[in-house]
C-alpha cells in the first residue's frame, strides 16, 4: 500500500504563520498530507525560489468585496493547487465568507483511497486548520 508520507510537523501557529513544531513532532499519513495541502493554500505563488508555480495564497482575497463568482474562483483555484500534490487523487473545495473570515471546507481523496476532510479558516491575522477528520 502506498504511504502518504512522514514529515516533521509544520502546524499553523496562533500568529497565522506556518512553522516547525518546536518539539519536532513527526506526523504521518493524513495529518502529514493535510499540513502539506494547507501550506499550499497560504504560500504566495512564486515565493519559493526552486518551485515558482507552487502555492495559491487564499489570504489575497481577505480585503476584497467577495461575491459568488469570487468564491467560485477561490474554490476552482484552490482545488487546482491541491491537485498538484502527487498524493491527491481528487479534491472538492467549498468556500464561504462570513464575519471577515474566509472558510474553506476541503474534501480530499488520496491516491491510497483514503478520504478525509479538513477546514481551513483564514482571517486577517490568523490561519487555522480547524478540523481534520477521516471519512
Amino acid at each position: 500500500m502506498t504511504s502518504l508520507g512522514t514529515d516533521i510537523s509544520t502546524p499553523i501557529g496562533a500568529d497565522g504563520q506556518i512553522g516547525l513544531d518546536p518539539y519536532l513532532r513527526v506526523v504521518s499519513e493524513l495529518e502529514c498530507l493535510a499540513q502539506a495541502l494547507a501550506r499550499r493554500l497560504v504560500t504566495p505563488r512564486g515565493s519559493l525560489y526552486r518551485h515558482p508555480l507552487y502555492g495559491y495564497d487564499v489570504r489575497q482575497w481577505l480585503n476584497a468585496d467577495l461575491d459568488d463568482a469570487d468564491l467560485a474562483e477561490i474554490e476552482r483555484a484552490s482545488a487546482e493547487e491541491l491537485r498538484a500534490d502527487e498524493r491527491v487523487d481528487d479534491v472538492a473545495v467549498v468556500a464561504s465568507f462570513a464575519d471577515e473570515a474566509l472558510s474553506l471546507v476541503i474534501t480530499v481523496r488520496a491516491l491510497t483511497g483514503q478520504t478525509f476532510r479538513f477546514i481551513l479558516a483564514v482571517g486577517q491575522v490568523t490561519v487555522a486548520l480547524l478540523r481534520l477528520e477521516s471519512l
